[in-house]
């Protein structure tokens, strides 16, 4: 079920008794032209007083985890007393603050490896669902925004202006070891022009279960649709192509192609590829990202099942 975004979104949500109730805060950006994809995803499990995650990038290049520009996570560290999301700093260097609920977001570290200071401003309305259909969770918030800013990587700061995606990304109970197969794909050409379809495979098909469309200024939430991909020997997506609808009846189709695969592990249990991607959306180029999110088995399946 969609409904309007609230103040408190930013915040905790109050957690059932379940050791495995997450909440996650996720930051995107990209730079097209340097082949860089870059996450801010810290996790937290209140019940068992733990917090992970932390700030991934990936370069133009896919190569092992190790070997990307930046990979500083951080597992199981102390869950800080009374931690408000809404303006926090960790120990890892990460900080996040909340200028304005749901419009305006200070995003800053300070590592080993990189830096950066950005802001966030939100460049449309926000899908808030709540639900506990997959892949979702009970609980979940994607909004289009404008990232400004800039990073160091290797001792040279790099400017940041793009549009990505603000993803609070989940609210409930998120069990490792229990990992779906699912795909998360978004693009942008404008602010008055962009989309993010997300989804489960089902029975042989990526079906759409949520998303948006910014097709000319206005914005309507996805009602149905399919994924469909092209894969190399290796079994990682190199083009894809999204249909679907939103709730006004407009039709979206967009095709793309893939850079290199990077391997991102968020969780135990999870592998997601990702790549950046240049698609073409209604004769514009619009750039963003196709994560491709499987378990570890069913990875290994589809690999053995592909070399048959």
């Amino acid at each position: 079920m969609t409904e309007a975004s609230t103040p408190m979104d930013d915040a905790f949500h109050t957690p059932d008794d379940s050791r495995w109730w997450t909440e996650t805060v996720w930051f995107s950006w990209i730079v097209p032209e340097r082949g860089l994809i870059a996450y801010v995803y810290p996790v937290f499990r209140p019940n068992v007083g733990i917090q992970f995650g932390g700030v991934v990038v990936f370069g133009d290049k896919a190569v092992s985890p190790w070997e990307e520009p930046v990979n500083a996570f951080d597992w199981h560290q102390p869950l800080p007393p009374d931690l408000d999301l809404r303006d926090m700093t960790l120990a890892s260097g990460l900080s996040i603050r909340v200028e304005k609920p749901g419009e305006l977001y200070r995003v800053q570290y300070s590592g080993r490896d990189t830096e950066f200071d950005l802001t966030v401003r939100t460049a449309g309305p926000a899908l808030v669902t709540r639900s506990a259909t997959p892949p979702l969770g009970a609980g979940h918030v994607d909004q289009m925004c404008h990232v400004t800013g800039h990073m160091t990587l290797d001792s040279e700061t790099i400017a940041v202006d793009c549009l990505s995606i603000r993803d609070r990304a989940a609210w409930g109970v998120r069990q490792d070891g229990r990992q779906p197969r699912v795909h998360y794909s978004w693009g942008a050409a404008s602010a008055d022009e962009y989309f993010l379809t997300a989804g489960i495979h089902r029975d042989g098909v990526d079906t759409l279960t949520t998303g948006f469309f910014m097709r000319h200024g206005k914005w309507s939430p996805v009602v149905s649709g399919e994924r469909r991909v092209r894969r190399n020997d290796a079994g990682q997506v190199t083009h894809v192509e999204i249909a679907g609808r939103d709730e006004l009846g407009r039709e979206l189709s967009v095709s793309g192609k893939a850079t290199d695969r990077h391997l991102f592990e968020g969780y135990p249990g999870m592998i997601c590829w990702t790549g950046l991607i240049e698609w073409d959306l209604n004769g514009q180029i619009a750039w963003g990202e196709d994560q491709d999110v499987w378990s570890p088995g069913g990875w290994r399946r589809h690999r053995l099942s592909s070399a048959r």
